[in-house]
């Protein structure tokens, strides 16, 4: 979106967008970019006949063309009265405690002073952005980690199709998602998203990652018109939706409510309560080979009680771990969570299904009672 076929920055659209945001931000709302376009922006600025494809040629461009593209957008936004600073940040300014809460605060501090914070990938420093992937992830992260009540994802296609349109005549668009399962993520793993290094597959995993953490999230067009304005307009609908719920839920009132219908793309509603602050690092941390199983009665402590993860209630370890790593929480196939383990895959393979007073017979010593302590744990399940 932020570039043209030729890899030049789109200034057109740039323009656009920065109008419809600051019209957002004077409605009240807070506002933060992710970006790409700083190589695009590099190539515009060295000319060259014959591209070398290295990681570290697509650096060197990268740090010609951060430069270009703040100043574009600051052109931009400087026509509404609204500065913009730079955010460039790596998986560990997120998995890293003092990292998180530290650029956390900055970011805070930026929306209070109606600042609207740019971000991108450090790619200067980061390998793996720039060899595959794109900004999908690195949204959803920064969603979660300013608790951002929305994430839109503008791409060149109108949203999440029950099929590949391109190749069936029948596929039709989906507008409304409240879960993530197999199916879903299949017909995304199907799908294509225009020019996206990513493509469907990694919006719909950045979704995931959203959901879970409790902000919902867009798929549109970014071309359509006045799309950002509309989206805005939406949000506020689902705002008044979720308040009259709230009120009718409070009054004991059985009264259907209805969802306000989305039509200009694919909506992923979110289930799930708001991840704590303290609790955001955690996510970026989890480990994708290695999950514990637990059963029902665990799930039901972990969901209803608010209770920590005990052995006992542990059934079995897949994967490798090592104290102190994160790793996701499942009863049967279903991810219900994730949490700091407080004792390696081994260990815990050991006393699982075990009381609390065996784990040191067993082991020949005791870290913690609790496998996953409540504070260190996220239940991603209602």
């Amino acid at each position: 979106m932020v570039t043209n076929e030729d890899y030049t920055l789109n200034a057109g659209f740039l323009r656009t967008m920065a109008s419809q945001i600051a019209r957002m931000q004077g409605m009240g709302h807070e506002v933060v970019i992710v970006s790409s376009g700083a190589v695009a922006a590099g190539r515009s600025c060295i000319k060259i006949e014959h591209e070398k494809k290295s990681i570290p040629f697509r650096q060197a461009l990268a740090a010609i063309g951060q430069g270009i593209l703040m100043k574009t957008y600051d052109r931009f936004f400087h026509k509404y009265g609204i500065n913009v600073a730079q955010g460039l940040l790596t998986n560990y300014d997120f998995a890293n405690r003092a990292n998180f809460f530290n650029t956390k605060n900055v970011f805070e501090l930026l929306l209070k002073k109606k600042v609207i914070p740019i971000v991108n990938e450090n790619d200067v420093t980061t390998i793996a952005e720039i060899k595959f992937g794109d900004n999908d992830i690195l949204s959803a992260k920064t969603a979660s980690m300013i608790s951002a009540d929305f994430l839109v994802l503008l791409t060149d296609v109108d949203g999440l199709f029950s099929a590949d349109p391109k190749e069936n005549p029948d596929a039709v668009l989906l507008n409304f998602v409240d879960k993530i399962d197999e199916k879903i993520t299949s017909v995304a793993g199907g799908a294509r998203s225009g020019n996206s290094r990513g493509g469907m597959i990694t919006k719909v995993r950045a979704a995931q990652y959203s959901t879970e953490e409790g902000t919902h999230m867009f798929i549109v067009n970014g071309h359509a018109k006045k799309i950002i304005a509309k989206v805005a307009e939406f949000c506020e609908k689902f705002a008044a939706y979720n308040e009259e719920i709230l009120v009718a839920k409070n009054a004991g009132s059985t009264k259907k409510i209805a969802l306000p219908k989305f039509k200009y793309g694919t909506f992923f509603i979110s289930n799930a309560n708001l991840v704590p602050s303290h609790k955001k690092w955690l996510r970026p941390k989890v480990m994708s080979d290695a999950w514990i199983e637990i059963d029902c009665g665990a799930l039901k402590a972990l969901a209803n009680s608010g209770k920590s993860l005990l052995p006992s209630g542990i059934t079995a370890v897949h994967g490798e771990f090592e104290r102190g790593d994160v790793v996701f929480i499942k009863c049967g196939q279903e991810s219900v969570g994730y949490g700091q383990v407080n004792y390696g895959a081994e260990e815990i393979d050991k006393i699982k299904k075990q009381g609390t007073d065996k784990i040191e017979d067993i082991l020949g010593f005791c870290f913690e009672e609790e496998a996953i302590h409540r504070d260190r744990m996220v239940v991603c399940i209602e």
